[in-house]
């Protein structure tokens, strides 16, 4: 082959990419500084209307804020889509959001995104077993493993039996097996 190796800075000139700053993209220079998003809330609208459009045209997003934390409810389109395995997707979408706010504002505010209400049902599900799992842990004596959660699902498991007077909990396990035991009381409280 008569075809001369180029070396990384030869590559990175023929893309374009130097040592001077980047160029702005376009989108950002049209837009005009009255409507540069002020609030959290309308850059979290901002950013996230722009990349849902460009997956599905059908999303709709309804946003609520209190003090901090600033609550997005995307509707229509391919929720399963959006959702994804697990609502692996969804956590992602609300990393980036959070991302985002961090960019603008720092860590003053937190976005928690929902799809369709998915989170909120998974947190009534959690709570729901973890309610079963005292029953049984009290009736039979034993402790109830209950199976692996996500942070937020294992917090309300956690504030839903904090004052139950015959159980206590504990989160064991690590990364994506970590999950809540129920122990009835009297259980070697460690």
């Amino acid at each position: 082959m008569s075809e001369r190796r180029k070396d990384l800075d030869d590559l990175l000139s023929e893309l374009g990419v130097g040592e001077e700053p980047p160029a702005q993209p376009d989108w950002e220079e049209e837009a005009p500084s009255a409507a540069t998003p002020k609030t959290p809330e309308e850059v979290v609208e901002h950013f996230l209307v722009g990349l849902l459009l460009y997956l599905d045209p059908a999303y709709t997003l309804e946003i609520k804020s209190d003090d901090q934390r600033i609550y997005i409810e995307v509707m229509g389109g391919d929720l399963g889509r959006l959702i994804g395995k697990d609502g692996r997707t969804l956590k992602a979408l609300e990393t980036l959001t959070n991302s985002v706010l961090t960019k603008h504002f720092g860590h003053r505010y937190r976005a928690v995104v929902d799809a369709a209400g998915y989170r909120r049902r998974r947190a009534r599900r959690a709570v729901d077993l973890a309610h079963k799992a005292a029953e049984q842990a009290e009736a039979t004596g034993e402790p109830v493993p209950l199976p692996p959660m996500s942070p937020a699902e294992r917090r309300e498991v956690h504030i839903a039996l904090k004052d139950h007077p015959g159980v206590y909990t504990e989160s064991q396990g690590e990364g994506e097996e970590r999950h809540v035991v129920v122990y009835p009381v009297g259980e070697d409280q460690g």
